[in-house]
């Protein structure tokens, strides 16, 4: 039961800060160490792949059907729709090449707290600069071959501990003329072949687990699948109404956070 209740509040953070452009990196990482929780589950990769197949239960609920639409259309890739798809497919692959070559260099070289807490405000100043050129037209159906691919290298920028997946790939949406709402669609979409591959690739190390341990990590997904649900459902009606400059703040002072709490250790 040690095991439970970490669990399902790292699986809620998980699920709501996978989505938001806040970095789950960034409070996954650090707040097992704030909270001085340190059974060793917790801070394993197995745990980490669970976290992220609760993120991707969510994608598959909110947008299974549209990849399979898009699946269907890239078989007719002269079409609309199939161009879109080959452009979000080509814009997956400077992030997969990213996470397989330098994520774990990154990590060890830049993932400390006071790192994490610069990649944290370097992405807030980047979202703030593109939430000012949002479009209150553009569509993510307009977006070119080129368009995509674009965004997929901003998501690739995400390798580093902080700096926020869906926080990239939405700056670069916003920078390219999409609307808040659009930049958000955008990324949630473009984050399942993402979060599926990384899925894949760390299932290898879900052996060797107790049954206790498999109950945390049950519930863990559970809660992150149901919490990234309701973070990507309300993102998208929030930033309808709304700028992204909240986020931007909160960023800022999770940083200002993590580095208080990183000098005073």
């Amino acid at each position: 039961m040690e095991l439970l209740l970490p669990a399902v509040i790292l699986g809620a953070v998980q699920g709501f800060t996978e989505f938001l452009p806040v970095s789950s990196t960034a409070h996954l990482k650090l707040l097992p160490q704030i909270m001085g929780w340190n059974q060793p589950l917790l801070n394993s990769q197995a745990f980490d792949v669970a976290m992220h197949a609760g993120t991707l239960a969510a994608l598959l609920w909110v947008y299974g059907r549209t990849w399979m639409d898009l699946a269907a259309a890239m078989l007719r890739p002269g079409s609309p729709s199939g161009r879109f798809g080959w452009g979000m497919a080509a814009a997956t692959v400077p992030v997969l090449l990213a996470g397989l070559l330098l994520e774990h260099a990154v990590e060890r070289r830049l993932g400390s707290p006071l790192w994490i807490a610069a990649w944290i405000v370097l992405g807030a100043v980047a979202l703030a600069i593109a939430d000012r050129r949002a479009s209150r037209g553009r569509q993510a159906a307009s977006l070119s071959f080129q368009d995509a691919l674009l965004i997929g290298l901003g998501q690739a920028v995400a390798v580093l501990p902080g700096f926020s997946r869906s926080g990239a790939t939405i700056t670069a949406g916003l920078l390219l003329g999409l609307t808040r709402a659009e930049a958000a669609r955008y990324s949630f979409l473009l984050s399942v072949p993402a979060v599926a591959a990384a899925c894949l690739w760390e299932a290898r190390h879900l052996t060797g687990l107790e049954t206790g341990e498999w109950t945390a990590i049950l519930a863990g997904v559970v809660t992150s699948a149901i919490t990234g649900g309701l973070a990507i459902r309300w993102l998208l009606a929030a930033v309808s109404r709304m700028s992204y400059r909240p986020f931007v703040g909160y960023r800022l002072a999770l940083a200002a956070g993590i580095a208080l709490w990183a000098l005073a250790r």
